[in-house]
This record gives structure tokens, sequence and C-alpha cells, in this order.
């Protein structure tokens, strides 16, 4: 499932466009940059947390905010327009399992920022997150006055990390079926065989699910998990459905639908005999139920 967090901390890159300055700010702005991506690696690589990489539109959507900051004149995670880190994330079609925010004012070089953040409880504790691998820093700064009389808090940076998501291994639909028959294995149930027209039917709801922004066993016109066997021609006594989203693993979402008493159900009805499962993922997933992993369970007994 989708997590998103919004704080405080840190940020840059620049990336150069008209009225961006000089080439000497740019030039400066991006060290500011490498200095504190440097620095939080250092730190996390002495906590055994693994090396966060620059992520192209994490890094953009982190310098436009900082600009946004000194433009309007404001310190916060959500824009004065509304606009916040899910908002963003979404505008920016970046797929994720969770994400956090940070922003500040002040310190004049990445380095300074960031030692001064390990000493604060909260900040320490996002900078050494294992679960991060991607981030995105914004820099900016006011440039009025001359730069030797710049006032610290003239500095404005913002800090965008997060645990990207992927599309599940090709071999996903085999690993679902192998792990829902180890499952039913322990209870000495009979295991489930693919079946091609129950694989249609999954597919076909996976993939609807997806392009039309829902989640139900039902679809928005109506149509059940019956229906959808019976339209890809397969002719059942019984059926039974399992669905799950956000998961981006076969082991994931089969120990969820085990943990769900209705799922888990399901799984070990002694009835059913065929199985057929779908999966869509949506990279640039943008709807309401933006999940990114979209899957499908069908089990039957043929007629």
């Amino acid at each position: 499932m989708v997590r998103f967090l919004a704080v405080c901390l840190l940020g840059i890159l620049y990336v150069a466009d008209a009225g961006a300055g000089t080439n000497t700010q740019l030039r400066v702005d991006a060290q500011r940059a490498a200095e504190a991506l440097a620095r939080i690696n250092f730190y996390r690589a002495q906590h055994g947390a693994p090396a966060l990489n620059m992520e192209a539109r994490l890094a953009v959507m982190a310098r436009d905010h900082a600009r946004d900051m000194v433009r309007r004149d404001y310190i916060d995670t959500q824009s004065p327009l509304g606009d916040t880190l899910e908002t963003r994330l979404r505008d920016a079609r970046y797929p994720y399992r969770k994400a956090a925010q940070q922003v500040a004012v002040g310190s004049p070089t990445g380095k300074q920022l960031v030692d001064r953040w390990m000493t604060r409880p909260d900040s320490r504790g996002l900078i050494l997150n294992r679960d991060w691998r991607e981030v995105g820093i914004g820099y900016a700064a006011k440039r009025d006055g001359d730069a030797r009389t710049r006032s610290v808090l003239d500095h404005y940076w913002v800090l965008t990390v997060a645990a990207p998501t992927r599309r599940a291994d090709r071999r996903w639909r085999s690993e679902i079926l192998e792990r829902v028959n180890r499952f039913r294995a322990q209870y000495r149930l009979a295991p489930l065989s693919l079946n091609k027209r129950l694989n249609r039917a999954a597919q076909a709801h996976a993939d609807d699910m997806a392009a039309r922004d829902y989640f139900a066993h039902v679809s928005p016109d109506g149509e059940t998990v019956g229906e959808r066997a019976a339209r890809a021609g397969y002719i059942w006594r019984s059926i039974l459905e399992n669905l799950a989203a956000g998961q981006d693993s076969p082991r994931e979402t089969v120990e969820g639908w085990i943990r769900s008493p209705g799922h888990r159900k399901a799984m070990l009805d002694p009835t059913v005999a065929e199985a057929g499962v779908g999966y869509r993922f949506l990279s640039g997933d943008g709807g309401r139920t933006r999940q990114f992993h979209y899957w499908a369970l069908n089990m039957a007994l043929a007629r």
C-alpha cells in the first residue's frame, strides 16, 4: 500500500533555465547539492544503511518546491496553493511505496545542514531510514543584495526521500500459484492448476481496475467475477475471487491474503480445482485509487 509522510528536512539541485541565475550561481548550487547528498550517504554508511541515489523526477520536484518557497516566502511541505508531497509525486508520475519530505531554511552549505539535522532525533531517523533508496534534493536562495551580507535565513532546502516501487518479477503468475498451493498443502488440500480462460478473466479485471481507477469485485458496469469468467469462456460450477492492490510482489500479495480471514477462507476452499491470475502495474498511476499494482486471483470448479 502506498504511504507518504511530510516532515521537515533538506534539499538541493538546480537545473539551468531562463531566470535560474548566473552560471556561477548554478555551479555553487550544484556543489551544495552534491555536498548534502555526500554527507547524507556518509552518515548512512556509518550506520549500515544503503546509499541513496539522486532520482531525476524527485530532484526536479524538490528544486521547484525550494524555488517556490523563495518566491512566495514560506517554509512548509505544503504550498500556499495546497500542493502537498502526495500531489507532487502524483504529478511527477513517480511510483513509490512510501515517501517523506523535509524542508528547512538556513545553513549555507549542505554539510552544515546535514550535520545539524543529525543532532535532531526526528531528522536523524529520517536520514538513516533503511527503507529509502532514492532522493531528490532542492536548494534555492534569495538572490537580492550582496551575497557576502546575505542572511543565513536566505537559504532554503527541500529533501524528498522515497522507497520506489517497480513492476513485479516476470514469474509473478507462477509464483502466486506456487504460494497459494503451498498454503493449501499445509491443510492437506489438493493443489490448484492454472486455467487459461481463468487467467484471461483475472487479467482482464486487473487491467480494468488499473485503467478505470477502481478497486472492487464488481466493475463500474456491474460485472461480477462469474460473468467475467463466463465471458472468457469458462463454464463454472463455483467460483471465488481474491483481489489485492499496492503490493509489489507475489510474496507480499499472498501473505496479505493469508492474514485476511475472507481471502484466507477462499484460498482454503476444498471444492475449487483451477485458478487464474491477473496482474497490472501502472507506473504512472495518477487516479484516486493510485496503488500502482493491481492483482486478481480467480479460483473455480468447472461444470
